[in-house]
């Protein structure tokens, strides 16, 4: 690392951007690393009457929704031969570990939104993400666009992301908390029959998340996306999904990976003069389109039904 000749850059063959949460709203929690609130289900009663001619109008509903936020541990080691022999000193060899950390847990974050407790990248130990929910996860669900004969594979996220719908929840006053002393060093025991172990440094880096759903209608999902049986991301598609939001109400972004959008970009005629083909999209129907790597591209097909409530 301390060779004159070498270049003071970040190469990675990583995937680590994190497009998705650049573009949603974050909120802090409500209480510490507990967030709740209220989601209203039945609308306050409300019509005309003659002059002198009571009526009794109903009262609305809401509903208790309790988020439970979990721990994303993005705390490491570095040996101090290292840190100590880098060149710029131990503060800035820390600086760039720190910082390739906090990257790494941004990159879980996004991950557990996307995939949730059950993706093929998802933790389990994590909180629960979109696929989560209950009236997102079945055929009949309404806000679900089944493209008929899918063998599963990919989706396509619709998000309404706003204060009231789906934003990312942070804990403690939305703070990661992060401790280095470089005064301190803690003596790593690596072989527990010898006690043989070396001396680093420790960082102690982490936060509380969660994500807050919204309502029924602050997701839209696109299923059962599968290449190999020529089910793939049209216009068409997105279009169905797109009439399935309130008036007024649509979806802020949709998500999707990298596959998916070469399939909507193949899916367009390209109609310059020129004959070039149709560009990569960056939107469809004026709703922005994020492209990440984080997305869960080995779904199981979704071929059942579930009792919305």
């Amino acid at each position: 690392m301390n060779d004159a000749n070498l270049a003071d850059i970040s190469v990675t063959d990583l995937l680590q951007d994190t497009p998705v949460l650049q573009v949603m709203n974050a909120i802090p929690a409500s209480n510490g690393t507990l967030h709740k609130y209220l989601k209203e289900t039945v609308a306050a009663g409300s019509e005309f009457r003659d002059v002198n001619t009571g009526i009794i109008n109903s009262a609305g509903q809401e509903e208790l929704v309790t988020v439970t936020l979990k721990y994303n541990d993005g705390s490491f080691y570095r040996d101090v031969a290292v840190a100590r022999g880098y060149t710029g000193g131990v503060d800035a060899y820390m600086e760039k570990q720190i910082t390739k950390a906090v990257k790494a847990s941004m990159v879980g974050l996004e991950t557990q939104i996307l995939q949730s407790t059950t993706g093929t990248s998802g933790d389990s130990d994590g909180f629960a993400g979109l696929p989560s929910y209950s009236f997102i996860d079945g055929l009949d669900d309404s806000m679900v666009i089944n493209t008929a004969s899918g063998s599963g594979g990919r989706s396509v996220w619709l998000v309404r992301s706003t204060e009231d719908d789906c934003s990312v929840v942070a804990g403690n006053d939305g703070n990661i908390d992060m401790q280095f002393d470089p005064a301190q060093v803690q003596k790593i025991i690596t072989n527990t029959s010898t006690g043989a172990g070396y001396n680093a440094y420790n960082v102690d880096l982490g936060g509380w998340y969660a994500l807050q759903f919204g309502s029924r209608y602050s997701i839209g999902r696109i299923v059962n996306l599968d290449s190999t049986t020529n089910n793939t991301l049209t216009d068409d598609l997105i279009s169905e999904a797109l009439s399935k939001f309130p008036a007024g109400k649509g979806p802020s972004f949709m998500v999707m990976d990298r596959i998916l959008l070469q399939e909507l970009q193949a899916s367009r005629t390209a109609t310059t003069t020129t004959g070039a083909p149709a560009p990569f999209p960056s939107e469809s129907f004026g709703v922005t389109i994020v492209v990440t790597d984080h997305m869960d591209v080995a779904e199981s097909a979704m071929t059942t039904t579930t009792t919305t409530t």
